[in-house]
């Protein structure tokens, strides 16, 4: 382990990773709205949208109206999810300048969410890279399931560290280390996070933890530690992804800062209005959110 960082960034994801596994279509304006006050709270990376078929994803439906919406706001990174080149080419019409595309190390997973190949997702995301190019785009990827698969199990280490080989030489601006089922553990998370960052000392890489099994935050920390920068959370804990059985929720954005925070690691956001969005998510979604913190606003948790 190395000393932890001065500061760490928080890339929000529940506008889109959040919001695609509800079932009632969350209205566009109330995304909108969500947005701005993320934005208020200082977000400078959130991902906003995807620009996937309506019929396997529909809450995304709306992506053209949100991007419109939202522009490109001062000072803010806004990111949309694609799968495919025509994903991308909406996307790029669109306005959008940053795109996130999806890779997988299982591929049972990789065949139920994108309906390829690990090979052909590759192939697919290296078209994509060369549109981007050409538009002068920015490229980041979720390499999902690195942490264990629900269909086939753990994944050796080699075949993660062999994909993001490939994916770094695409000229990815960053690798999203992906626990899509909440498999993960502090000491698998640790070990893989070293193992990258020593063999990959000039990449980007982030790490994306969803809460399934409750070591969400333990894993965070694991990975903070062990030399990671950049965190991916979810306002209110909002997310699960459609393509895993039981999926639940990512970390929460307000207890991923909260935990920082108290450990003396910057995140640069503002806690009273990152709350307050917190808050709204809650609202716009209609029922209570897993979020640590929101228990405590609603004063479900005893302080001594």
């Amino acid at each position: 382990m190395i000393s932890l960082p001065r500061s760490v960034l928080i890339r929000e994801v529940g506008l889109r990773d959040g919001l695609q596994n509800e079932k009632s279509f969350i209205a566009t304006e109330d995304k909108i709205a969500l947005a701005w006050a993320l934005t208020e709270a200082g977000l400078k990376e959130i991902e906003a949208t995807s620009f996937v078929s309506p019929q396997a994803v529909p809450q995304m439906r709306d992506a053209l109206q949100v991007v419109k919406a939202l522009g490109n706001p001062a000072g803010v990174s806004l990111s949309a999810l694609v799968v495919n080149t025509r994903g991308a080419e909406d996307a790029i019409a669109a306005g959008v300048r940053e795109l996130q595309v999806v890779a997988t190390c299982s591929e049972t997973h990789s065949a139920k969410n994108v309906r390829m190949t690990v090979e052909q997702a590759l192939a697919e995301i290296e078209a994509i890279a060369g549109l981007a190019g050409e538009h002068g785009v920015i490229m980041r990827v979720a390499l999902s399931t690195v942490f264990g698969c629900p269909y086939e199990g753990k994944i050796p280490y080699d075949r993660v560290y062999a994909l993001v080989e490939r994916l770094l030489a695409l000229g990815m601006a960053r690798v999203a280390l992906s626990d899509t089922a909440g498999l993960g553990n502090p000491l698998h998370v640790s070990e893989i996070c070293h193992g990258i960052l020593t063999r990959f000392p000039e990449g980007d890489f982030s790490l994306h933890i969803h809460d399934t099994r409750g070591m969400g935050l333990a894993c965070v920390t694991a990975g903070v530690w062990s030399g990671i920068r950049v965190i991916e959370s979810s306002i209110g804990g909002l997310g699960g992804c459609p393509f895993i059985p039981h999926a639940t929720g990512n970390i929460a954005t307000e207890d991923v800062v909260y935990l920082l925070e108290a450990m003396g690691v910057q995140t640069g956001l503002d806690w009273p209005k990152l709350l307050a969005a917190a808050l709204l998510a809650e609202k716009i979604i209609g029922r209570e959110l897993g979020s640590r913190q929101l228990a405590l606003a609603r004063g479900r948790f005893c302080v001594n």
